[in-house]
């Protein structure tokens, strides 16, 4: 009786998000985008916008089709859309966990080695259902009976290039949580928080991260000064985490990016099989012509990886996609590789990406552009394919305003909150939307690309909110 009602309701919302889109017409559409492109907040702006019909292919709406804009995190439905087509929505990674060495009763006279693959979500927090990397190596361990180890717990991490983050990605970004870079071994997010003291005097008091990573230094370079003025740097030379600016007399709390997660991961390791019994010797012991596989772990598959990344906007899954589809297609694994397949795949499908400038997967970079008939196109084809034994689209893998996404204020109340799904990037003096319409059983394809606007953030948001509501609310 209850899945009875869930279903007729299912059906029903359906139903209503479908008669709701019969609705639009391109005056209409059109009528609201040029309101929208003649607000003053536009008046020196770069702004492209378009509503698609996806089964017509008719453009019921535009404004500037084919003006490249800087595009934001927008751009990770590319590289989620081609991964999802090259890779599978099925594709794990697999990292491999090697016993380096012969093994003599209970001990192991060699080394535990650790392959990178790129896997993005090795321990990581997003993912704490998946078995823990750690922990499946300490009980395969235990049940193979090994309770020492003479050598040291290694890491293979030869699959991708130094370094690890994007060259067109800006030197400010690279010390915060949103600019780690893609390794071969990427372990608990590649992010760690940093904690100090300041003293108000350029000085500093207890500065640690936290979990603590062998071998990064925190450098302070701040000058006297008591305004709250903290900034950070990395330098991967050393590595460390530099402090510039001035600090005031309180605790500080900062997520940054880990430039060796390989060191946490080795750490994590070798004080866990300490704590369960496990001897590790440390010893030098040279690799061996002996090397049996101990373990393969399994990543979740990549759509739940997808979904994951599009939700909170990571751009360290998306770049390990964008390197995945390099490595994967005989590509050296790096971000200009996986680009030139990205865009040979979309060219084979009939998707014009001349107009696409793309730097990197995740949209970090400020130098990728794109017009918003390029984003129509591609989500208007991907908006038929299904994927994996579950059969998902790329539709079903975004976030939906009014669910677990938001633009402005207004859309969550109205008729057609929960309806629409979008994925949204932003960076200074930008603000992106792509998505599709109903979300249900999409109709229609739309992109709002904004550079260079005048005015505040919040009331741009809540302008585009305005403009999706006069194009698919019938009520407005």
């Amino acid at each position: 009786m209850i899945k009875n009602f869930f279903s007729l309701l299912i059906i029903a919302l359906v139903t209503v998000a479908t008669t709701q889109a019969r609705d639009i017409t391109a005056q209409r559409t059109q009528r609201a985008i040029d309101r929208f492109a003649l607000d003053t907040l536009m008046r020196h702006g770069s702004l492209g916008v378009i509503v698609v019909d996806i089964k017509s292919g008719k453009t019921l709406g535009a404004h500037n089709a084919n003006m490249a804009c800087i595009t934001a995190s927008t751009m990770k439905t590319v590289t989620s859309s081609a991964a999802l087509e090259l890779l599978g929505a099925d594709y794990v990674f697999q990292t491999p966990v090697y016993l380096d060495g012969e093994i003599n009763g209970n001990t192991l006279k060699g080394n535990l080695l650790i392959e990178g693959v790129g896997d993005p979500t090795l321990g990581s927090v997003y993912f704490k259902e998946n078995l823990d990397i750690v922990h499946e190596i300490v009980e395969t361990l235990k049940k193979q009976g090994i309770t020492s180890i003479e050598g040291k717990v290694l890491v293979d991490k030869s699959r991708y290039y130094y370094p690890a983050f994007n060259g067109d990605w800006c030197a400010d970004d690279l010390a915060w949580d949103f600019g780690m870079g893609v390794h071969a071994l990427n372990y608990c997010d590649n992010r760690m928080r940093l904690v100090f003291e300041g003293t108000g005097n350029g000085q500093v008091r207890n500065a640690h991260f936290e979990p603590n990573v062998p071998g990064v230094e925190i450098i302070n370079r701040m000058r006297p000064g008591n305004k709250d003025n903290v900034g950070v740097l990395l330098e991967y030379a050393n590595p460390a985490i530099v402090l510039t600016g001035t600090a005031a007399d309180t605790t500080y709390y900062f997520d940054v990016a880990n430039p060796t997660p390989e060191a946490l991961l080795i750490d994590s390791v070798s004080r866990t099989l300490k704590l369960e019994g496990i001897r590790v010797g440390n010893n030098n012991v040279p690799a061996s012509s002996r090397r049996w596989l101990l373990l393969t772990h399994r990543s979740p598959a990549m759509t739940d990886i997808i979904t994951s990344l599009l939700e909170r906007s990571d751009n360290m899954f998306t770049e390990a996609l964008l390197r995945a589809i390099a490595y994967n297609s005989g590509r050296e694994p790096i971000d200009s590789q996986g680009v030139e397949v990205i865009d040979s795949l979309f060219t084979a499908r009939g998707i014009d990406a001349s107009g696409k400038f793309q730097y990197d997967g995740s949209g970090l970079a400020r130098n990728n552009k794109a017009p918003v008939r390029f984003f129509a196109d591609m989500l208007c084809y991907m908006a038929e394919r299904r994927f994996g034994s579950k059969q998902l689209r790329l539709v079903d893998l975004m976030p939906r305003v009014g669910v677990n996404a938001r633009i402005g204020t207004i859309i969550p109340e109205t008729a057609i909150s929960t309806h629409v799904a979008v994925k949204s990037g932003s960076m200074r003096d930008v603000q992106c939307y792509v998505g599709y319409y109903p979300a249900e059983e999409p109709q229609y394809a739309w992109a709002v690309l904004v550079n260079n606007w005048h005015g505040s953030r919040p009331n741009l948001k809540n302008m585009i909110d305005r403009l999706l509501i006069g194009i698919f609310d019938p009520e407005h």
